[in-house]
């Protein structure tokens, strides 16, 4: 499949996740709408399509008229003469589309170089901040990180630079905290740290690397857009619906 392709068809299957969202967004497992925004950012990432009877260009197909699949030189024969002798010109026309498809390739080529530059350039100026962050370390901390061990070494980490918890890392994770966070609230801390623990199990920042690799390829697209936002909130809105 082409680039165009993989996006139009993409585009169709979020418009419909958008209207299954705007429906039944407070009736569905959030982990459902994750699973349907995998299943699209597959299609906008995977230049190959699995044969099968739903899908949209087999719907499309139903109402185009076929082409005769007749050689070039026996239709050639069975034009009018007029005809005939423009298609003698469409050497140079084939050689027209070629220019502009090649400068079509080298916007896309430029615009998700600077997509990517820019999520490049925001990661590491949060990298930067996140390196001025200080460890934690009272009994409280301590207890909740015995009671929730996992192959990767999970640290607590504060800084006055962040005014919400988040986390970051993926071999070696960590959760980062605002300075003012109250450590004698133990009960709120319970579900922030949970929060974030659900964050490092499902691996979601890895999954956030993939939207936005799906959104610097398909940075044309308004719809890979929507879907990179609305992603984003439903991964929130799952991790929220584990901890409750």
């Amino acid at each position: 499949m082409s680039l165009l392709q993989m996006s139009f068809a993409g585009a169709v299957m979020i418009l419909a996740i958008i209207v299954i969202r705007a429906l039944a967004v407070n009736l569905l497992p959030k982990k459902t709408f994750l699973a349907l925004w995998g299943i699209v950012v597959a299609r906008l990432l995977l230049p190959f399509s699995v044969p099968s009877a739903f899908s949209v260009y087999s719907l499309i197909g139903n109402h185009t008229p076929a082409v005769p699949t007749t050689k070039g030189p026996q239709v050639a024969g069975m034009l009018p003469t007029e005809i005939a002798g423009q298609m003698a010109t469409m050497p140079g026309d084939i050689g027209n589309t070629t220019s502009t498809v090649s400068i079509w390739g080298a916007v896309w080529a430029a615009g998700t170089l600077i997509c990517a530059v820019v999520f490049v350039v925001a990661y590491w100026k949060c990298r930067q901040e996140f390196q001025t962050s200080l460890p934690v370390k009272n009994d409280f901390i301590k207890n909740w990180l015995n009671a929730h061990q996992l192959k990767r070494p999970i640290s607590i980490r504060q800084s006055s630079r962040f005014s919400t918890p988040l986390t970051y890392g993926v071999f070696r994770p960590v959760i980062l905290m605002p300075i003012s966070t109250d450590w004698e609230n133990t009960k709120a801390l319970q579900y922030v740290l949970a929060h974030e623990y659900v964050h490092i199990r499902r691996f979601d920042s890895i999954t956030k690397l993939v939207l936005i690799a799906a959104l610097c390829v398909h940075w044309f697209n308004p719809l890979v857009w929507v879907m990179y936002v609305l992603a984003n909130r439903d991964i929130e809105l799952s991790c929220d619906e584990a901890v409750v």
